[in-house]
């Protein structure tokens, strides 16, 4: 009886270490991918905050999934929310960068388009509806409920949930609206500088006949007509 007692014992404490140790793995490994996640978010973090942003590296990034369960859902989520932001910087950047809005009012442009600028009238209304269109992103993009949304299929627990909102969100819904309000800020003087060049062409078409290129300098018939157009020049930033 002793002996069998001694076995169940033995059976039992082979069961607590066991259980232990698992518990111990379980722990660790968590431990260890918390700390993977927060190594790859932190690495993501830096790529989207160094403009001009690198996009080969970045779709790279987020197509890539390093941790494992429920640490790669709350990865996946942020690297989704993270690759619609990465898409709107590439709508405007490409929209900055093009040659009609960078050359709209120099001489080269005004020799070429003018005096009635129909191609660089329709370019610059174009660029307006897309930054319009990319800044509605923006403004809806930056907010708590969108954030949110990314995870709403997850079946995440509340600590998953939390730690989703740290990448996201931030610590508090403050750092959001700022990064939001300065996105929008530089987002209205590009529409501001898009305006003033619709100004100058506008200015110049209507006086058509009021001006030419003379030795690659815009001239104007009238001192009147010169101060005004300068005084609009004097506008873009």
């Amino acid at each position: 009886m002793k002996k069998k007692t001694k076995i169940i014992l033995f059976v039992i404490a082979i069961l607590v270490i066991v259980c232990i140790a698992a518990i111990i793995f379980m722990v660790t490994s968590d431990l260890k991918q918390e700390e993977k996640l927060g190594k790859e978010l932190d690495s993501l973090n830096t790529l989207l905050n160094n403009y001009p942003l690198d996009y080969e590296s970045l779709d790279q990034k987020i197509s890539t999934i390093v941790t494992t369960d429920d640490y790669a859902k709350v990865e996946k989520a942020v690297k989704d929310y993270s690759g619609d932001f990465v898409n709107y910087m590439k709508q405007f950047d490409t929209l900055i960068n093009d040659d009609t809005l960078i050359n709209a009012v120099n001489v080269e442009n005004i020799k070429e388009d003018g005096p009635d600028f129909t191609n660089t009238k329709k370019k610059l209304s174009e660029s307006k509806t897309s930054l319009d269109t990319i800044l509605n992103n923006f403004s809806n993009y930056l907010t708590e409920e969108v954030a949110l949304s990314y995870i709403k299929d997850t079946e995440l627990d509340e600590y998953y949930t939390n730690l989703y909102k740290k990448y996201t969100i931030g610590d508090n819904l403050s750092e959001m609206e700022s990064a939001k309000d300065d996105i929008v800020k530089n987002l209205n003087d590009v529409k501001a500088l898009i305006e003033n060049e619709e100004e100058i062409v506008n200015f110049l078409a209507k006086n058509k006949r009021s001006w030419k290129i003379e030795n690659d300098q815009l001239v104007f018939y009238s001192e009147i007509l010169s101060n005004q157009y300068n005084e609009i020049v004097s506008k873009i930033k």
